[in-house]
C-alpha cells in the first residue's frame, strides 16, 4: 500500500521523470529514511539517474546533532549513495540576523541544497513532507488566522518534490518497522511546549475523533485552495502596472471584484512600504474605502499612513509634525496598547517553558534580568539626544546611528516605540535590545516583553 501511494503521487503530480538526478533532504528521521529507501528500491523502475543525500547539522541538539550527522553518513554508505554534510551554528546566525531559529534553519538548508544541486548537476530536491505534515501545517495557519497559509504546501513547487505527499506518518512508521529501516528519533518532537507539537499530539487527535478521515478531507481542501490561490495570483499579475503607481483611483478600484480588491491592496501596500497588512487591517481599510464621501487617514504598522480622499488612496510616511509625544507605563503581568504604533505590548515573568521556545531569537520578544520588585517600565517615541547600548557592546551610541545601522528608513524612525527603564533604553521595540540587564544561565528573575500587531 505504501509503495502504491508513493508511485501514485509521483505519477499523479508528475514528480519524477526519467533521467532525473535527485538530492534528498536527509535529516535521518523516519520520513527522510523511508523516502530514500523507496527511491533506491524503485530507482530502476522510475529510471532515476542519480540519488544524493544532503544533511545539514544545525548544532541545536548538542551530541544528538552530531550523531544524526554520523547516521546520515553511514546510511549513505549502506545504500552506496553520495552524502554531503555541513555544520552550521543556527542559533548564532539567528541571533545575528534577528530572525527565528526555524526561519534561519530553513534558509541555510536550502542554501546548502542549492549549492549541491549546482555542484553535482542535480535537478530536483526531494523532501520527506507527508500528508500528516500537510494537516498540521493547515491547522497551524488556521489557528493563527492566516488564510493564505491554510492552503498548505503542494506536492511539487518548482524543483522541490514531495513523493510522500499521500502517505500519513503512521503509514511511514509502519513501513519502516516492516522493512527494518533504521532512523533517528528527535525527542523534542514529543514536547508539547512547541506549538506544532501541541497541534500534532493534542489538537489533531481530538479532531480525528470527530472526523477519522481528516487527512483525506484536508488533502482535497488543500488541492482546491491551491487552485484558487493560483487563479487569483494570475489575476493580480494582470494588474502589475498598477502596483507601480503611488496612488490608486478608487473609482477604478471599486470596479474590481472584492476578492481581487483586498488582495490588490495587500500586495500594493506591501510593495510600497514593506508592511504586510493583517486581515483585520484589510477589513477596516475596505470599510473605509467603501464610504465614498469624505477624507480619512489610516495608520499601518506605525510607519505609514494611508490617506483616502474622495476618489484617491495614497501612502505617505509620518513626518515629525504629525507625531505626538506619548508615554505608557507597564509592569510585569500587564498589557498595553500603543495605538500610535498599532502594537500591543505584554510584560511577564518568564518560566522554563517560555525559555525553551528560543524566544531570544524572535524579534517579537525581548527579555531582561531585573531583580527589582514590581519594576515599572515606560514606552515612548525617540527624543533628541537619546543614546543606546546595542546588545554585545559596552559603550553607548547615538540612537540615530543605531537606527541607521539597522537600516531603518529616516521617515520611520520617529514612529518606532522604545522600551525604557530608569531613563535607559532597553529595547528598540521589534528591532534590537540593549546590552543592559542581560539574561544568562545564572539569572533568577527574568522579565520578558512580547509585541503583537493589532
Amino acid at each position: 500500500m505504501v509503495e502504491k501511494k508513493f508511485l501514485r503521487a509521483i505519477k499523479e503530480f508528475h514528480l519524477i521523470n526519467p533521467e532525473d538526478k535527485i538530492l534528498v533532504a536527509f535529516s535521518g528521521g523516519v520520513d527522510s529514511t523511508v523516502l530514500t529507501y523507496l527511491l533506491v528500491k524503485l530507482k530502476n523502475f522510475l529510471k532515476i539517474k542519480k540519488i544524493v543525500l544532503a544533511h545539514l547539522n544545525h548544532k541545536l541538539r548538542d551530541k544528538d546533532a552530531d550523531l544524526d550527522e554520523s547516521f546520515a553518513i553511514e546510511f549513505g554508505k549502506k545504500y552506496n549513495l553520495p552524502v554531503f554534510t555541513r555544520s552550521v551554528d543556527i542559533k548564532s546566525l539567528a541571533k545575528e540576523r534577528k530572525k527565528s531559529i526555524e526561519e534561519v534553519a530553513r534558509e541555510e538548508r536550502y542554501k546548502f541544497f542549492r549549492e549541491i544541486l549546482k555542484k553535482e548537476n542535480l535537478n530536483k530536491i526531494a523532501t520527506g513532507h507527508h500528508l500528516s505534515d500537510l494537516v498540521e501545517t493547515m491547522f497551524l495557519w488556521f489557528i493563527q488566522g492566516n488564510k493564505k497559509g491554510i492552503k498548505g504546501f503542494k506536492p511539487k513547487e518548482k524543483n522541490i518534490i514531495r513523493p510522500l505527499y499521500l502517505l500519513t506518518k503512521k503509514e511511514i512508521e509502519n513501513y519502516a518497522k516492516e522493512n527494518n529501516i533504521p532512523y533517528r528519533v528527535d525527542v523534542t518532537n514529543f514536547e508539547t511546549d512547541f506549538l506544532r507539537n501541541k497541534v500534532r499530539h493534542l489538537v489533531i487527535p481530538k479532531a480525528k475523533e470527530i472526523n477519522p478521515s481528516i487527512e483525506t478531507s484536508f488533502l482535497y481542501m488543500s488541492y482546491f485552495l491551491n487552485i484558487d490561490e493560483d487563479f487569483f495570483s494570475n489575476e493580480l499579475e494582470k494588474l502589475s502596472q498598477k502596483f507601480q503607481e503611488n496612488e490608486i483611483n478608487l473609482e477604478w478600484f471599486l470596479t474590481l471584484s472584492e476578492a481581487i480588491q483586498y488582495r490588490f491592496l495587500q500586495e500594493w501596500i506591501y510593495r510600497k512600504t514593506g508592511v504586510f497588512l493583517s486581515y483585520r487591517q484589510l477589513y477596516e481599510l475596505m470599510k473605509i474605502i467603501k464610504k465614498r464621501d469624505g477624507t480619512k487617514e489610516y495608520s499601518i504598522g506605525g510607519k505609514y499612513i494611508l490617506t483616502k480622499s474622495y476618489q484617491t488612496l495614497k501612502i505617505k510616511g509620518y513626518n515629525k509634525k504629525s507625531l505626538k509625544e506619548y508615554l505608557y507605563k507597564i509592569k510585569p503581568g500587564e498589557e498595553v496598547l500603543i495605538k500610535e504604533a498599532n502594537l500591543k505590548v505584554k510584560a511577564f515573568y518568564a518560566d522554563e517553558k517560555i525559555l525553551r521556545e528560543n524566544i531570544f531569537n524572535d524579534k517579537r520578544f525581548a527579555c531582561f534580568s531585573i531583580y527589582e520588585d514590581n519594576p515599572v517600565f515606560e514606552i515612548r517615541p525617540r527624543r533628541k539626544g537619546d543614546r543606546f547600548i546595542p546588545f554585545g557592546r559596552n559603550s553607548e551610541k547615538k540612537l540615530k546611528d543605531v537606527m541607521i545601522d539597522l537600516k531603518i528608513p529616516k521617515d520611520m524612525r520617529d514612529s518606532i516605540p522604545l522600551l525604557t527603564y530608569r531613563n535607559k533604553i532597553l529595547w528598540i521595540i521589534g528591532y534590537k535590545r540593549s546590552n543592559l540587564f542581560p539574561v544568562d544561565k545564572n539569572s533568577e528573575k527574568i522579565i520578558c516583553f512580547k509585541i503583537e500587531e493589532v
